[in-house]
């Protein structure tokens, strides 16, 4: 019998709460894994938070795979994604394959503990000895990763990244190691600025007074940059990443729009200089552009190896490590001061 979890749920906009429940039994090919860490998707779980999420307020139909004017779904709301937990019982029939104690990277939401199958629990299965505050970088390190190949970085280019939250600054590390000669990141907040530059980039504040198109040439020469990577999440921003390139570039999106935002202007650059605007998702039934040569295992493979092996810098990166039962401060933390954030994650004492 598992003990009870207890699971963090966004119940309505502004309100986060934390629920206990009952897990089912433990089956003979199930695993039960306590929660040692949990990163919080700022783009995606604000959505949810500030209620600006875009299934609240449309319905998604995935067999046509259309949104309709048709209301959405409904709080509550279990957020979440990037779960590094510790196997504390196992199934039966699945013990030859998983030891109690291992670490495993879980695609679930923030709860003090998940029962999986044993298929689940070993493709997360991470390395010996890796630290779980690095390996809780390894999904946004798989987003970041199919964003750079949708943006088709060449040797010698330079890419411009429009956001330097942490699915930022990993696609500027990538954009690196993909051949792009300069990576330029453009972000608002001085700590993101920083670390960008300690990672190789070169940082380009944002402020209401500069034409950041005209910084981006000064740079790279009437042209403009080769290709972005547009990860904001804001539809200002879009339209920056689009200026800052030139004729017939291509602009990649790794980040979630919500809500109704202004700013974005599809009938200037965009229109007059033939920009490729391309959607990088690589879940949500959407396979990669490249499949079968790459698909979501590889990509999440790559992406862990990447992270474990060093060639993606995460340390540091973790601005707040607050405790899961004080959930509720660091969603207010990312709401009201985002500036001082980064990345914050959940910590779990069992």
């Amino acid at each position: 019998m598992c003990p009870p979890t207890t699971r963090l749920m966004i119940t309505g906009p502004g309100n986060v709460e934390l629920i206990s429940e009952n897990l089912p039994p433990l089956g003979p090919t199930d695993v039960y894994a306590q929660a040692v860490v949990s990163g919080i998707s700022h783009g995606t779980e604000m959505a949810w938070v500030r209620g600006s999420a875009a299934a609240l307020h449309r319905s998604w139909l995935p067999e046509q795979r259309l949104f309709t004017s048709e209301p959405g779904r409904d709080y509550p709301v279990a957020p979440g994604y990037e779960t590094i937990a510790r196997v504390t019982a196992v199934g039966s029939a699945a013990r030859d394959r998983i030891a109690v104690g291992d670490l495993v990277a879980l695609d679930r939401p923030h709860a003090t503990g998940h029962v999986v199958r044993i298929d689940t629990a070993e493709a997360g299965r991470l390395p010996a000895g890796i630290d779980p505050e690095r390996a809780v970088f390894f999904i946004l390190t798989r987003v970041a990763l199919g964003g750079v190949h949708d943006a088709n970085i060449h040797i010698g280019d330079t890419a411009v990244i429009v956001g330097l939250g942490t699915v930022g600054l990993i696609a500027g590390q990538l954009a690196h190691l993909a051949g792009a000669r300069r990576v330029i990141g453009i972000d608002r907040y001085p700590i993101r600025l920083e670390a960008a530059e300690s990672l190789g980039m070169t940082a380009m504040h944002t402020d209401t007074e500069a034409d950041v198109a005209h910084l981006v040439r000064k740079l790279t020469g009437p042209a403009g940059a080769d290709v972005a990577i547009e990860a904001s999440g804001s539809y200002a921003g879009l339209h920056e990443a689009i200026r800052c390139v030139r004729v017939g570039a291509t602009v990649s999106t790794v980040a979630s729009y919500h809500g109704d935002q202004g700013g974005l202007r599809l009938g200037e650059e965009y229109h007059r200089n033939r920009i490729t605007l391309v959607s990088s998702m690589t879940v949500n039934g959407c396979p990669q552009r490249t499949h079968p040569a790459w698909d979501l295992p590889r990509l999440s493979a790559t992406a862990r190896q990447l992270v474990t092996d060093g060639h993606v810098r995460v340390d540091g990166l973790i601005t707040h490590r607050i405790p899961f039962a004080d959930a509720h401060t660091a969603y207010g933390l990312i709401d009201t001061r985002p500036e001082e954030t980064i990345k914050v994650v959940l910590t779990y004492d069992h």
